[in-house]
């Protein structure tokens, strides 16, 4: 599989909340995930964890628009604007912009991700 491949069955399994998808675009034990309030994870394991409780809840949708692509023969990067749009059922309707940068690097034949960088867009009122 090429990297805009796995790319492509990254953000699918993202939008389609299909865990083991995902997790085949992971390395098997360590990763880096910088999430959008600047946590730090370093473990598949937590980063899984995080995307199950995620993935359970229903109310939510996410759209990717490709900035930019970087590919060399070992490394791919992703640039990407999202739009991620939620309705709790208690709770006003939600919607935030970031930028997510994605870092999968060619181990052992495979593209696996493993940087993952959410940076929140601040309204320009804010």
């Amino acid at each position: 599989m090429t990297f805009l491949e796995t790319l492509h069955r990254h953000l699918g399994a993202l939008r389609e909340r299909n865990l083991p998808a995902l997790i085949e675009t992971l390395p098997s034990n360590e990763l880096t995930l910088i999430t959008s309030d600047g946590g730090l994870v370093r473990s598949v394991s937590e980063f899984i964890a995080m995307h199950r409780a995620w993935f359970a809840e229903t109310t939510w949708t996410l759209e990717f628009d490709l900035v930019s692509l970087v590919e060399s023969s070992e490394t791919g990067v992703a640039l990407l604007r999202l739009d991620y749009r939620d309705v709790p059922p208690s709770r006003p309707p939600l919607r935030e912009i970031s930028y997510l940068t994605l870092v999968f690097a060619l181990r052992d034949g495979r593209w696996l991700m493993v940087q993952d960088q959410n940076t929140p867009v601040k309204s320009a009122s804010g």
